[in-house]
């Protein structure tokens, strides 16, 4: 048992790392890319490179491959946490490999959005899956309203960050989370119903849920690949990947007690999620702040 648990943290670690070392990879192709030609369609000169196409593969197979490892041996709660160490290597392969500086306040930024991470997965804020919450019509209609809400965030940010030179990076960095966010509002959802498609077992209400869930998830995770070299145009990985994160980690608690309507598991697990929940916002606010010093510089 204790082996098997060592083998859980060791994947979830791996995940992270492997997941934060593509973002580096994919970066260093970006900065190859002289500024002028980093327009609407750099996306074609990306996918020719290799390099490029690797770190795709490490975000999206091999990422995958070890999170879902992990959490099959260890459940959901705490692989957020040992991920986010991966954050140490997007340190240190900005600094070495992609030349980028990083001083004590953005570092403060990193630290606190990996410990507030942690704290959130402390929080053991598991949502039990099941297919039949879309029997409740006011579910059905709170998720839809959720979805939209997300899905105009998205769309306001990528219109901001290209409508204005001030904050530039930072609406780019969460129009390239919130995709993501929506897309994991989403896959609980489609997992059980691929499951039940495939395992011959679906109803009609597991087909539709199946198809809807598979429409959001899909292609948001293309999407927030391509926003992330979007933002990886104008920003150092450094600050984009942490900022990116934002929504990721907090659409789950909003989705936790707004959506669900869920109850804390114990008290602890409000301390910790208010906890990680600050953490979090700090991290967004000095690493926004830095990046707005250094647009303003350029």
């Amino acid at each position: 048992m204790a082996d098997d648990y060592l083998l859980g943290v060791i994947l979830a670690i791996l995940g992270g790392v492997v997941n934060q070392m593509g973002a580096v990879f994919q970066k260093k192709v970006v900065n190859e890319i002289p500024k002028e030609q980093r327009d609407e369609k750099f996306m074609r000169t990306l996918i020719k490179s290799p390099l490029w196409i690797t770190g795709l593969i490490f975000i999206m197979v091999l990422s995958a491959i070890f999170l879902l490892s992990s959490q099959a041996i260890i459940g959901g709660a705490l692989g957020p946490g040992l991920a986010a160490s991966g954050m140490i290597v997007l340190v240190l392969g900005s600094v070495f490999i992609l030349g980028e500086r990083i001083n004590k306040i953005e570092l403060i930024g990193i630290i606190s959005i990996m410990v507030g991470i942690l704290f959130i997965g402390l929080s053991e804020l598991s949502i039990e899956g099941s297919l039949n919450y879309f029997l409740d019509i006011n579910f059905t209609l709170k998720i839809s309203i959720f979805t939209l809400i997300l899905f105009i965030l998205w769309m306001g940010c990528r219109w901001a960050g290209k409508k204005y030179e001030k904050g530039k990076t930072l609406f780019l960095a969460f129009s390239a989370g919130l995709p993501f966010a929506l897309g994991n509002l989403w896959l609980q959802s489609f997992t059980l119903a691929l499951v039940a498609v495939f395992g011959g077992t679906a109803d009609l209400l597991a087909i539709i849920i199946f198809i809807v869930s598979m429409i959001m998830v899909t292609p948001t995770s293309f999407a927030g690949i391509y926003f992330i070299q979007e933002a990886f145009a104008h920003g150092d990985a450094s600050k984009i990947m942490p900022l990116q994160q934002i929504p990721q980690q907090l659409v789950p608690v909003l989705l936790y007690f707004v959506v669900y309507l869920n109850a804390p598991p114990t008290i602890f697990s409000v301390y910790f999620m208010i906890i990680g929940i600050a953490l979090i916002l700090l991290s967004g606010f000095l690493l926004a702040e830095r990046q707005a010093r250094f647009e303003a510089i350029e």
